[in-house]
């Protein structure tokens, strides 16, 4: 079957969730849409997505708790800053179906030489981070996701908001599983207003953050590469 759940978080752009919603309804490829609203102060209500009304912030994580419940293997993570035009969906979906080991998405990072956060990766190639700014994955990796997440809850502690950089650390955990590079593909996207930013609020500190986990990544797969005996990967 070629359903898809896709998963979106809500925070502080209910009309650009709302928009996003539409626009996977009416393209016919997501069948199932969850909707995981972290904005106590503001409940978010949607006819055809299912959505879970937190009582408090509980941090981006939840994106992958999300993934967990849904119906299909095949799930889309989406940010709310962006929307993608039908053909670019099922461009990465027909990608995800041919190989569906690794993440398919359009925003891809590399650690810079010195192994600091990041280069920017981009096109039609592989990249060990894929940004969940809008990825397509195997549901069974947003569940492997916890079950590597509490190694680097240490360095997550620093985190702004909770759980910043859990692209990173579930790019590595299908690494991990594959043995291979994840990939981007060049595909059109629309950029929406995106006002609370992430990075906007404290880029300095954003890249500080990231880069502290990126690294903490990169020791982490090179552990679990030498105990499998397999190569490291490189790009």
């Amino acid at each position: 079957m070629n359903n898809v759940t896709g998963v979106i978080l809500n925070w502080k752009r209910p009309t650009n969730v709302a928009r996003i919603l539409s626009g996977w309804q009416a393209s016919g490829i997501v069948t199932e849409a969850i909707v995981w609203n972290n904005n106590p102060a503001a409940t978010f209500r949607h006819q055809w997505a299912n959505v879970v009304n937190a009582a408090q912030d509980m941090g981006l994580y939840t994106r992958f708790a999300t993934a967990c419940l849904a119906t299909n293997d095949c799930v889309l993570i989406q940010d709310d800053d962006l929307e993608l035009p039908a053909e670019s969906l099922r461009t990465l979906v027909d990608a995800w179906h041919d190989d569906f080991g690794i993440i398919h998405g359009v925003f891809g990072r590399a650690p810079k030489p010195d192994g600091s956060y990041a280069r920017n990766i981009g096109g039609d190639t592989e990249s060990p981070i894929v940004l969940t700014r809008v990825l397509v994955a195997h549901r069974r990796y947003a569940s492997q996701f916890f079950q590597v997440a509490p190694a680097f809850a240490n360095v997550q502690q620093g985190g702004k908001p909770a759980g910043n950089g859990e692209d990173i650390i579930f790019s590595y955990v299908a690494m991990s599983e594959s043995g291979r590079l994840n990939r981007v593909h060049r595909v059109a996207v629309n950029e929406l207003p995106a006002p609370h930013s992430i990075h906007g609020r404290n880029w300095k500190g954003h890249v500080a953050h990231r880069t502290r986990l990126l690294r903490a990544c990169e020791a982490w797969l090179k552990g679990e590469r030498h105990e499998a005996g397999r190569d490291l990967l490189h790009i």
